[in-house]
């Protein structure tokens, strides 16, 4: 696969916010639009559009670097390209890409309890329950990364 990620800026902004997933994963994460703009106007976030060649198939936004640890906060698929491997693909691709930038020694992330989906996935690549919950409820998973 020919992936690659490409910061959110003027050329590729609207293409990004109209990226959406199945219906059924509506209520699961914020809306691209709400991350971009979060991105926007809090310092550290870090918004990125996921291309297969040069087809956008998702988006991504992880920041909040804490001492030895960031968010992934955002990680989406269309619901075009579901199903087809690109969600394993970049979520790899990302972790790789997130541990060469920074000196971290874990990755975060959080979802809804009911996202059952997502723990498979997570863990299947990974994660594991921190056994704790964020401001919104949701369960706090961990990726120990490589040795820094």
């Amino acid at each position: 696969m020919s992936l690659r990620i490409e910061l959110v800026d003027e050329s590729n902004w609207q293409d990004i916010i109209n990226l959406t997933v199945n219906s059924s994963q509506v209520n699961f994460i914020e809306s691209n639009a709400c991350s971009v703009v979060e991105s926007h106007y809090i310092a550290g976030w870090h918004p990125l559009g996921l291309y297969f060649g040069e087809v956008l198939v998702g988006f991504a936004m992880y920041g909040c670097h804490e001492g030895d640890s960031i968010w992934l906060d955002r990680f989406m698929i269309d619901k075009k390209y579901q199903g087809q491997g690109f969600g394993r693909s970049f979520l790899v691709y990302l972790l790789e890409h997130i541990e060469a930038q920074f000196k971290i020694r874990k990755i975060l992330l959080s979802f809804t309890p009911e996202n059952e989906y997502a723990r498979s996935f997570y863990e299947r690549h990974g994660f594991s329950n921190t056994n704790e919950v964020d401001s919104k409820s949701e369960l706090i998973f961990m990726y120990n990364c490589s040795e820094v």
